[in-house]
């Protein structure tokens, strides 16, 4: 019964976290407004968390592993799948997560992670060595395939070159809704987006393979 009862505080101060961080941000939320949502005492952060900072770690971690759960890297392809399909799986994945479900709080929440991938605090190495490394990882081996014989430090710049070229859809996506909204991720759709950017690195891919510089 402890053991439930713990459970049930512990996802209930996650789960007021994620509104309260989203709604005011990680510097302006407070710890007594979360226990306060969560109907939990004001000591429960420190006890189930150690923090507010790894409270936040806790937050992206769901949010991470959430995505992951919606829109797997593979996006349900065998394992054998040629690495030309898994490419435009990963891409489509990747993009997926950032468009979300149209859920102002995924959306709020995305910006959040963002911040922190910008500026890391001093957590959030956890939980980047828990979610992102390992997806990378898979970005590589695909990449690495399609690129036989290729030295490793143009591997990950074209790899560094799929993911920069997704994220430019999340990262700027304020700037471009202002600038020139058609082409948001949102207008456009992912399929559209995710076929152009799998394209474009494919161009890429084969260009650098004979590239000496």
């Amino acid at each position: 019964m402890q053991d439930q009862t713990d459970a049930g505080t512990k996802d209930r101060l996650l789960k007021a976290a994620r509104t309260v961080f989203a709604e005011r941000g990680v510097k302006e939320a407070t710890v007594r407004e979360i226990c306060a949502r969560a109907g939990a005492n004001v000591a429960a952060v420190n006890y189930y968390f150690g923090g507010k900072e790894k409270l936040f770690m806790a937050v992206l971690a769901d949010y991470l592993h959430s995505a992951q759960e919606m829109y797997p890297t593979h996006m349900g392809l065998a394992p054998d799948a040629s690495a030309r399909d898994r490419l435009k799986a990963y891409i489509r994945s990747l993009l997926l997560k950032l468009a979300g479900d149209g859920d102002p709080l995924y959306e709020r929440l995305g910006q959040l992670f963002t911040a922190e991938m910008i500026e890391p605090s001093e957590h959030f190495g956890a939980v980047a060595d828990r979610y992102l490394m390992p997806q990378h990882g898979v970005l590589l081996g695909i990449v690495g395939e399609l690129m036989p014989g290729t030295d490793e430090r143009t591997v990950h710049l074209c790899a560094a070159g799929v993911l920069g070229h997704c994220l430019l859809f999340d990262h700027a996506k304020q700037l471009i809704r202002r600038m020139c909204p058609e082409m948001a991720l949102e207008n456009l759709g992912v399929e559209l987006v995710a076929n152009f950017v799998f394209n474009f690195a494919l161009a890429g891919i084969e260009r650098m393979k004979t590239f000496k510089g």
